[in-house]
C-alpha cells in the first residue's frame, strides 16, 4: 500500500487504528543526529511487505500474509519468506490456519535452522555442473537458471538441499552419509509426501536427486521406491508428451527430467518390462537438444532437418551427446530384451540372425551419426583419451563403452557354453560362419572396452568420477576376456596370462573410481573372485563362467535372472508378512 508519509500518523495508519513509524519524535525516545540536532523532518522510509519467495520468481504481486500469501493458497504450493527464520518463528504460530494441524514438527518453520549458506550453496552449485551434470543421469537441470537464482537467493529450498546432498555424497572422500546430507534429504522427502498429489516439475527433480542419493549411500530398496513415484509423477504431469505452447526451456527440461527417470532403469534392471520406470513405447517426446542451445534457449538445427522422437534419428545435425546416450542405451535395453526372450526358447529361432542384423544396423547407424555431427571416432578406443580436455568427456566415454558393451552383450549369445549365451538348443543350430563372426565381435569389442579402461588409469590428471555404467561395462569384459582363452570348443587366439593380466586392470580401475559406490560393491567382489580363481588357472575360470547345467539351466529362471550388477537383486525385496493368516 502506498504511504503518503504524513507527519505524525499517515493516512493508512490512521484509518486502520495501526501504530504508525511516522509519529513524532517527541512522542517516542529521542533520537539524535551525530551532530546533535534532534530529528524533526521526515524519518526514513520503511521498507513495504516482501514479497515470497515463489511470488518474487514468478514476477506476480505477492500479499504478505503468514503464513502463506493469497498466490501460495490458491496454487496450493509452499510459500516461504526470505530469511523466514525469524518472522515464520513467531508469526506462523498465531496465524497458523486450523486445518494445517501440528505445521511445526515437519513443516518449514521447523526446519529453517538446517538452510544452507548461499557460500556453500554456490560452492555445491558449481561442483554439480562441473562434475555431475556431465553424466546423462543429472542432466535435468538448467544451469543459467539454477546459477541465476542461487545468487538471488530465490533457489527452491528442497531443490537446493537435493543438489547439496547428491554432491555431497558422490564427491566426499569419505564413506558412508553425513548427518547433514541425512537432515537435507529427510526434509525434501518430508515435502515431497506433503506435495504428494500436486506434484510439479520441481518437485520431480526433488525424486531424482533424492533417488540418486540413496543409490549412492546404499539403500536401493528405497531408492527403487521412489523412482516408482517419481515415474508416477511423471506421467501425472504427462511428460511423456510435448507440450509446444511452453518456451523452448521449459520444454526441453520437461524432455530432460523424462529420459532422466527413463535412464534410471539401467541401475536397477534392464530387459524386464515389470521392473521399468517409463517404458520407451509410452515416450512420445523428442531427444534432449544440444547443451548449448538448452543454455541459450533457442533451437538452431539447419532448415529442413527433423528433430529426432525417441530413438529415432534421421539426420546427424539432430544429434547431441545426450541423445545419443539415450540412443546407445535403448539399444543395450533391447539386446538384454532379446537376450532374456531367448531364454525361454525350447527350440531353434529361424530368425535369430535377422533380429541381430537389425540390432546391429541400428549400432552402425548411431556410430555414423557421432563421427558426423562430432568428428569422434565411436570405434576408436584411443578417442576417449583424446577428449580428456571436454567438458562433455563423460559423455563421450559412455557412449563408447556403452557401444562397444551392446556389441558384446549381442554376439555373447553365440558363444557356446557361456554363461551369457543363448540357450544350447539354438547355439547348437547356429551356422558355423555366425559363430566365428560372433565370436571375432567378442574380441575385438572386449578388447576396446579393456583398452578404454586402460586409457582412462592412465590419464593425468585422473578423473574425479566415472558415470557408473562403466563399472558395470568394465565386469563384463573382464568375464568375456577371461572366459574366450578357456572355454574348449573356441579357438584359442587369446593368451590366458594376458588375459589374467587385463583382468587385474580392469579390477584396479573399479577399486580406483568406484570404491565409494555402494552400487559397485557387489560387483568389486565378484571381480576379486573372479581375479583369485584366475590364479588357480582356466579350468577354475571356465566352470565358473560355463552355461549353467540342469536343474539350474530352467529357461523361466534365465528369463528372469538378475545379474549382480542389479540394484534390485541387491535391495533384498522379502516377501513376508504372511503370519497373519497361518492357522
Amino acid at each position: 500500500v502506498r504511504c503518503d508519509r504524513r507527519l505524525d500518523q499517515c493516512g493508512n495508519c490512521e484509518r486502520l487504528s495501526f501504530n504508525c513509524s511516522f509519529q513524532k519524535v517527541s512522542d517516542r525516545d529521542s533520537v539524535v543526529r551525530a551532530d546533535s540536532k534532534v530529528l524533526t523532518d521526515h524519518p526514513g522510509r520503511r521498507r513495504g511487505i516482501q514479497a515470497c519467495i515463489e511470488c518474487h520468481r514468478q514476477k506476480a504481486r505477492c500479499s504478505g500474509e503468514f503464513p502463506e500469501c493469497a498466490n501460495c493458497q490458491r496454487r496450493r504450493r509452499p510459500c516461504r519468506y526470505p530469511g523466514s527464520s525469524s518472522r515464520l518463528g513467531h508469526k506462523a504460530q498465531h496465524q497458523r490456519s486450523p486445518d494445517q494441524g501440528n505445521v511445526g514438527q515437519d513443516g518449514d518453520e521447523e526446519i529453517s535452522g538446517q538452510a544452507i549458506q548461499r557460500k556453500e550453496l554456490e560452492e555445491r552449485v558449481d561442483e554439480y555442473f562441473k562434475y555431475l551434470y556431465p553424466i546423462p543421469l543429472y542432466a535435468f537441470l538448467h544451469e543459467p537458471s539454477i546459477r541465476k537464482q542461487c545468487i538471488e537467493g530465490t533457489l527452491n529450498q528442497h531443490l537446493a538441499w537435493s543438489i547439496a546432498a547428491v554432491v555431497k555424497e558422490v564427491l566426499s572422500p569419505n564413506q558412508g552419509y553425513s548427518d547433514q546430507s541425512q537432515l537435507w534429504i529427510a526434509q525434501v522427502e518430508t515435502h515431497i509426501w506433503k506435495q504428494l498429489e500436486r506434484p510439479d516439475i520441481i518437485c520431480l527433480q526433488c525424486l531424482l536427486l533424492v533417488t540418486h542419493y540413496f543409490i549412492q549411500v546404499g539403500r536401493f530398496s528405497r531408492a527403487y521406491m521412489l523412482a516408482g513415484l517419481a515415474a508416477r509423477g511423471a506421467t501425472a504431469l504427462r511428460l511423456n508428451h510435448e507440450r509446444p505452447e511452453l518456451n523452448f526451456i521449459a520444454q526441453e527440461t520437461r524432455r530432460r527430467v523424462l529420459w532422466a527417470l527413463s535412464s534410471i532403469d539401467g541401475s536397477f534392471s534392464v530387459g524386464l518390462p515389470e521392473y521399468e520406470t517409463i517404458p520407451h513405447a509410452v515416450i512420445y517426446q523428442r531427444l534432449p537438444c544440444s547443451e548449448e542451445e538448452f543454455r541459450d534457449g533457442r533451437l538452431t538445427l539447419p532448415s529442413g532437418t527433423n528433430w529426432p522422437w525417441r530413438g529415432n534419428n534421421d539426420s546427424a545435425e539432430g544429434c547431441s551427446l545426450f541423445s545419443a546416450c539415450i540412443r546407445v542405451a535403448k539399444i543395450s535395453k533391447d539386446i538384454m530384451r532379446l537376450t532374456r526372450q531367448l531364454a525361454l526358447s525350447e527350440q531353434p529361432l529361424t530368425q535369430l540372425s535377422g533380429l541381430v542384423q537389425e540390432i546391429q544396423n541400428d549400432l552402425w547407424r548411431l556410430q555414423t551419426d557421432v563421427e558426423l555431427a562430432f568428428q569422434y571416432q565411436v570405434s576408436s578406443p584411443a578417442q576417449v583419451a583424446h577428449m580428456r580436455s571436454s567438458r562433455w568427456f563423460m559423455r563421450y566415454l559412455q557412449i563408447s563403452i556403452t557401444w562397444n558393451q551392446a556389441h558384446c552383450d549381442l554376439y555373447r549369445l553365440f558363444l557356446p557354453d557361456y554363461n551369457g549365451a543363448a540357450p544350447k538348443i539354438i547355439t547348437d543350430s547356429i551356422d558355423h560362419n555366425l559363430k566365428n563372426q560372433a565370436l571375432e565381435n567378442c574380441r575385438e569389442h572386449v578388447l576396446n572396452i579393456n583398452c578404454i579402461i586402460r586409457g582412462i588409469l592412465d590419464l593425468s590428471p585422473p578423473p574425479v568420477l566415472l558415470p557408473p555404467y562403466v563399472a558395470v561395462c568394465a565386469y563384463h569384459a573382464t568375464r568375456l576376456t577371461l572366459f574366450l582363452p578357456c572355454a574348449p570348443d573356441l579357438n584359442r587366439q587369446n593368451d590366458w596370462s594376458s588375459a589374467t593380466a587385463t583382468a587385474d586392470v580392469a579390477l584396479s580401475a573399479l577399486r580406483r573410481f568406484f570404491a565409494k559406490s555402494a552400487a559397485a560393491e557387489k560387483v568389486i567382489l565378484d571381480m576379486e573372485n573372479l581375479v583369485n580363481l584366475s590364479k588357480i588357472g582356466p579350468e577354475a575360470v571356465y566352470q565358473e563362467l560355463r552355461y549353467p547345467l540342469p536343474p539350474f539351466d530352467q529357461g523361466l529362471h534365465r528369463h528372469s535372472h538378475l545379474a549382480v550388477h542389479s540394484l534390485i537383486r541387491q535391495s533384498n525385496f522379502v516377501d513376508g508378512g504372511y503370519e497373519i493368516y497361518d492357522g
